[in-house]
């Protein structure tokens, strides 16, 4: 199913202008249009983002790191394994989570809405904010899973990432210090970021139980800037505010499936950190699983603060060759530049997977969309 499907069975139908294209959005409803200003701050960013990638390279020896690269050969097409494997298992937590809300969708076929929308994320300044829209929009238009049901599994998975990774910092603190020096304040930095991030968890779900996050949710979706989009949630406003009681019911009412959630998400994590593991040994640097949770854990936490900066671009690569030039690994300088092109290729390996299975869904536009589910029985008032 793609952009261009139309609405689920017994839904209204939203007008359309001849030759398919949809009217504009009513001018009090649609969000305002970023203006000069934003638009030249936003063009900044990312030429800055694109300048400290390259000034990450600058200072390598290009001719070694591809001679680094050479050496790895055919054996770098491994490099994009182990985020696939970090995908599908934080999917799978996300299905957890769907179940809860008896919207009962199969992890292989989230995962396939999972990698659209991540091509989506990993392309754009601001992404994540333009994903989170279209995973809402996909949920209903692919598998008949209500707006409410759908943005309730996002808030409540976006509380369970930002906790996890609490736990991750905290661990990655503990299991780092037989690889870091006494008292460095690496360690003290994992403690606190750690700290950080559970207390923000639960803030968030100290939220979503009082209510209300919805609306703030939706004015913030609206500015997605695809504009069939926008009409499409501002056609279901009122359906989209109903959020706020699915939150409450799984948060209250699926525990045991939250602890699941929690468990895959967590792993989501450890396989990002066995991701840099892998890939630093495909480039002979023989650095311990602990040694590398001393730094992956930061770098991932800059990556997501910088959320508007298109796959992190620059963050993440001075974070990492800031790393592993302190490690006291050999030749440092070029071998953490290999490693950056590598994690770079990885991501646009997926990218690409990502917007190919965008476009194949296009050719399915015109395969019936399943019916909406009826009210769960948690909207209902029933027990779970």
């Amino acid at each position: 199913m793609s952009l261009d499907a139309g609405p689920p069975p017994g839904t209204r139908s939203e007008p359309e202008a001849v030759g398919g294209v949809l009217p504009a959005i009513d001018p009090a409803l649609a969000p305002p249009k970023p203006g000069p200003g934003k638009r030249l701050l936003r063009v900044l960013v990312v030429v800055l983002s694109a300048a400290l990638f390259v000034r990450v390279l600058w200072v390598a020896d290009l001719r070694n790191v591809a001679g680094l690269l050479a050496d790895v050969g055919p054996l770098a097409l491994l490099a994009v394994v182990p985020y696939g494997v970090a995908v599908t298992v934080d999917t799978a937590g996300w299905a957890a989570i769907l179940r809860g809300l008896e919207a009962r969708v199969a992890t292989w076929r989230l995962l396939r809405l999972r990698l659209s929308t991540e091509a989506v994320q990993l392309s754009f300044p601001g992404g994540p904010i333009l994903a989170e829209g279209l995973k809402v929009w996909f949920l209903s238009r692919q598998f008949g899973v209500p707006i409410p049901e759908g943005s309730a599994s996002l808030a409540v998975k976006k509380a369970l990432q930002v906790g996890t990774q609490g736990v991750y910092l905290l661990t990655a603190a503990v299991v780092a210090g037989s690889a870091l020096p006494e008292g460095s304040k690496l360690r003290v930095a994992l403690f606190l970021l750690g700290i950080l991030s559970s207390v923000v968890a639960a803030g968030m779900i100290s939220v979503l139980l009082s209510g209300r996050i919805a609306e703030r949710l939706f004015r913030l979706l609206r500015r997605v800037p695809v504009v069939r989009v926008q009409q499409w949630m501002i056609a279901r406003e009122v359906a989209f505010m109903d959020t706020d009681q699915h939150v409450r019911a799984v948060l209250q009412s699926h525990v045991r499936g939250l602890v699941v959630a929690f468990v895959w998400i967590l792993a989501g994590w450890f396989a990002e950190a066995g991701e840099s593991w892998v890939l630093l040994k495909l480039l002979g640097v023989d650095l311990s699983f602990a040694a590398v949770l001393a730094f992956e854990p930061v770098v991932s936490f800059a990556r997501s603060a910088a959320f508007f900066i298109p796959a992190g671009l620059g963050v993440q690569d001075a974070g990492y060759m800031a790393f592993l030039r302190r490690a006291g690994i050999p030749d440092a300088v070029n071998r953490a530049a290999a490693f950056v092109l590598l994690k770079r290729f990885k991501e646009l390996f997926w990218i690409a997977v990502g917007w190919i299975l965008l476009l194949a869904s296009r050719r399915r536009a015109g395969e019936p969309t399943p019916p909406p589910r009826p009210p769960s029985r948690q909207a209902q008032g029933a027990p779970f």
